[in-house]
């Protein structure tokens, strides 16, 4: 049975008939970890309901020693509204009527808190949940910029984007998803800067979910929100664990949505440039940011087509200019060329898996065996080329130089892809590979925004901010492509309405002394 009934319950006046609802309904002598309580507020019964390990038990301590310090003749009329508004003193609490409303609150964390006689219940939301402190992130790190992260709380991760946003039209809208999970998700935007339709389509997209739990948090929920073939390893979001990321795409009109209990932040729409810029770029002087970005953005091209178009080149020799007549193994050995790549594709990729599952203290010694036990006796034995060796450890460290871990390993499925198809047809197998993986990223679109862009559709002045780091100074106009409804940087819809308010004023001050 979901936990949310589609009828709504009332509390009831009698608090036996509450406190044998909520026992029957949470299992309370089953599970141990809900705590109930009972009290004496003047002569009426009360009780409360919480999770162990949920609540702030110091801040309940005193909430309660003020909620019971009432004599009996203070209570004969409106005890509710006496309670909640003269000593119900903890800042987040509410009143609520709905029974489901109030068991979703408490399974949340939040404290329940039951008067006789009242159809009305106190949430009380004094949650302590278990939280790590926010540090560096371990896969966006930096020489320079801040050193803190994006946590499994919710609530958290709000405050570091509010921290560096105090934009008072910045939102955080809350969707509740899963039947049974409940899990809070917060969809975050900018309210006169982000496409209204564009937050349309991804609230009605979260609330259109139909499921038990997403246990998977942010993964899955992708899943649910994203359009098109669920079949296209190309990633339509981008995920991040900093908050200057985040808060940057917001500026320029972007959605973020925040998934209670993981640390990674979902940004969208997305285009293929988004994944190949990394946040060093902007830590860093602009001609050595745009030749870093550069730098990595080659990187990822040649770990895409160089392995394959050298396989292509040796396997075509007759075509190769005398200049290149060096290229490709003088003997091939017993295994042929194209199964050694692959192979060697299927042995890095087991050496990341294992350095990413053993104990940090023994992720060294793995990287040792991989490159020296490994790759050295591969070639000595004649498994491998020292050129196969070499093409792949450059198509590798590409990879690991690509900012986005799900576009990183796209490339590698799209690189083994081209290497079997030169195997069955050469040179026009690398043609028909990369033409296919350039049709795909054509006709792939994030939110109905082309992934190509600005390259197709072409938008020179965003082409230019995509290959180069411009200064900052000159970056005064959002992305066109995301319909931003204040299209310049260099002052928001809430500076204009103060700065005409105060011109207002002064005109008016101004009529004032002539009037004297």
């Amino acid at each position: 049975m979901a936990l949310i009934m589609a009828d709504e319950k009332k509390i009831a006046k009698e608090i036996d008939t509450n406190i044998n609802y909520i026992k029957d309904k949470l299992g309370i002598g089953e599970t141990f970890d809900i705590i109930f309580r009972e009290y004496r507020v003047g002569r009426k019964r009360a009780a409360s309901f919480s999770i162990n390990g949920m609540t702030n038990d110091v801040v309940l301590s005193n909430v309660f020693e003020e909620l019971t310090a009432y004599n009996q003749e203070e209570l004969t009329i409106n005890t509710m509204q006496k309670l909640f508004y003269s000593r119900a003193t903890h800042s987040q609490a509410k009143l609520v009527e709905n029974m489901n409303d109030a068991v979703t609150s408490l399974l949340s964390g939040e404290l329940l808190f039951f008067v006789d006689g009242e159809e009305q219940v106190i949430v009380l939301d004094a949650r302590s949940y278990p939280a790590r402190t926010p540090a560096e992130s371990n896969i966006e790190k930096v020489t320079r910029g801040s050193r803190d992260s994006f946590v499994e709380t919710l609530v958290f991760n709000t405050a570091l984007i509010r921290r560096r946003l105090r934009d008072p039209n910045l939102r955080f809208e809350i969707v509740k998803i899963g039947t049974r999970s409940q899990c809070d998700i917060a969809v975050c935007y900018i309210k006169d800067i982000t496409n209204s339709d564009l937050v349309a389509t991804v609230k009605d997209r979260l609330n259109n979910i139909n499921i038990d739990g997403i246990p998977m948090a942010e993964k899955a929920i992708e899943e649910y929100i994203v359009a098109g073939s669920k079949w296209n390893p190309l990633p339509k979001v981008r995920y991040t664990e900093r908050p200057d990321v985040a808060a940057v795409h917001l500026l320029e009109g972007h959605v973020c949505v925040l998934v209670d209990t993981s640390p990674n932040i979902m940004i969208l729409p997305t285009t293929l440039w988004h994944h190949v810029q990394h946040v060093e770029e902007y830590h860093q002087n602009v001609v050595v940011g745009s030749y870093l970005r550069l730098v990595r953005l080659a990187g990822v091209i040649l770990s895409l087509i160089l392995p394959p178009l050298w396989l292509a080149l040796v396997l075509n020799r007759h075509l190769l200019p005398e200049s290149l007549s060096f290229l490709g193994p003088q003997d091939s050995g017993v295994i042929p060329i194209g199964i050694q790549f692959i192979l060697a594709e299927f042995g890095i990729e087991l050496v990341r898996m294992a350095t990413v599952h053993v104990p940090t203290a023994q992720s060294t010694a793995l990287g040792f065996i991989g490159a020296f036990m490994l790759g050295e006796f591969a070639t000595k034995v004649g498994l491998f080329g020292n050129e196969i060796i070499f093409y792949t450890a450059v198509a590798a460290v590409g990879a690991f130089a690509t900012p986005s871990m799900e576009f990183a390993m796209a490339m590698r499925l799209f690189r083994v892809m081209i290497i079997v198809l030169v195997m069955m047809f050469k040179l026009p197998g690398f043609i028909g590979g990369i033409a296919a993986v350039f049709l795909l990223m054509l006709t792939t679109k994030s939110f109905n925004i082309p992934y190509l862009w600005p390259l197709l559709p072409f938008n020179f002045s965003a082409m230019k901010d995509v290959l180069f780091r411009l200064p900052i100074p000159n970056k005064i106009l959002r992305p066109a492509v995301l319909k931003p409804q204040d299209q310049d940087r260099l002052e928001s819809a809430g500076v204009k309405n103060n700065k005409q308010d105060d011109t207002d004023d002064k005109d008016n001050n101004k009529k004032k002394d002539k009037k004297k």
